[in-house]
């Protein structure tokens, strides 16, 4: 069952609601940080009293400023986990049509996957109504992976390109 935006409101309700303050949800087509306290800009961070929970409200997370750990706490068994924090930016088509990573067919692609790209930089474009809307990067970063195949018809909302911040 793919991912639909009532379940991301449902997430951000749940976020909002139970006081949960970092929430990261990967599966093998999607991913979804939510970090209200910019934990990123750390090149490390250790995790403690990691706890698991069938649900994602039950999870409150606390950050401790002077040891810049951050504290998970649930209902569930604890486990410590050392990992590095990557920020990365997500391309999303903000129109229902075809989505091109190139100008024109037989034309090299606006960016392949590990191309650095700049911030307002064409990186495809989305064809909607026979009008070709070019889609621009809103990060200086490098594109790490291309989530949708050229000539794939795309929803609003859907995840393009997700791009690794710099």
């Amino acid at each position: 069952m793919p991912f639909q935006v009532k379940d991301l409101k449902k997430i951000l309700y749940s976020v909002k609601t139970n006081k949960i303050y970092r929430l990261n949800i990967k599966s093998k087509k999607f991913e979804l940080l939510i970090n209200k306290h910019n934990i990123t800009n750390h090149k490390t961070s250790k995790i403690k009293e990691t706890k698991y929970s069938n649900s994602i409200a039950e999870t409150l997370v606390k950050t401790d400023k002077k040891t810049k750990k951050i504290h998970y706490s649930n209902n569930s068994n604890n486990q410590v986990h050392s990992h590095e924090s990557i920020s990365y930016s997500t391309i999303i088509s903000p129109m229902v049509g075809t989505f091109y990573r190139s100008p024109a067919p037989n034309e090299p692609p606006f960016v392949d996957q590990y191309d650095i790209v700049n911030k307002k930089q064409t990186v495809c474009i989305i064809e909607a109504m026979k009008l070709m809307n070019e889609i621009e990067a809103e990060v200086n970063g490098k594109v790490v992976e291309i989530l949708v195949q050229d000539g794939e018809i795309v929803d609003c909302g859907q995840a393009l390109m997700k791009v690794q911040k710099i």
